[in-house]
């Protein structure tokens, strides 16, 4: 019994020794671990992220792939801007094409216009505003016997502008058509979703 009792009092002074071992040595890791200054120049960036939707009616003359067309219709826009703590950030504008069409000038048929487009621009600090984005869509050509069927045509019937703000926010989405000259092809009016029923994001930190 005496051996015993030895034995278990040895193992337990040993438990001991390496229990105090151990905090003697994992305190002062801690403490140097916490006493480390930090890096000096790093800094967590915050991201800003604001987006906004518009819905835009289009009205007026555009160059077709094979004439002059007056087109009708609506285009959606939504744009979502990330800026850094640097000012500068990225922009996605994302167009789509509601129920739009078009005469042809010259045979009087009717074109259809179809598509969505995502286009993700750099925007530096100091914003160069406004944005300025052509997004491409596919024009549907009417069958006009005897000649054959002509499959859709890519076409960038639409300028799309984003004013932004200094911060990198975006204050306003407009669009106009482009004109058989390249330049605006007729009336454009907008209605700014973001001013009603809340489809403006306001901006947030991440």
């Amino acid at each position: 019994m005496r051996g015993h009792a030895i034995r278990a009092a040895r193992t337990f002074t040993v438990k001991i020794s390496l229990l105090l071992a151990v905090l003697g040595l994992a305190v002062p890791s801690a403490t140097a671990a916490a006493a480390q200054p930090a890096r000096a120049g790093h800094a967590v960036p915050t991201l800003g992220v604001d987006w906004r939707s518009a819905t835009i009616a289009l009205s007026g003359p555009i160059a077709g792939a094979s004439e002059q067309i007056n087109l009708t219709g609506t285009l959606h826009v939504t744009v979502v801007t990330r800026t850094g703590a640097d000012g500068g950030g990225t922009a996605q504008v994302i167009s789509s094409l509601g129920n739009t069409r078009g005469v042809g000038a010259v045979t009087g048929a009717t074109y259809r216009f179809v598509g969505a487009d995502v286009d993700r621009v750099t925007v530096p600090p100091n914003p160069i505003t406004p944005l300025v984005v052509l997004p491409t869509f596919l024009q549907i050509n009417p069958v006009l016997p005897p000649n054959p069927v002509v499959p859709p045509n890519p076409i960038a019937p639409v300028r799309v502008l984003v004013s932004l703000t200094a911060a990198g926010g975006i204050a306003d989405i407009d669009a106009s058509l482009i004109g058989p000259g390249g330049g605006d092809g007729g009336t454009d009016g907008g209605t700014d979703l973001g001013t009603d029923g809340g489809t403006d994001g306001p901006v947030e930190s991440a």
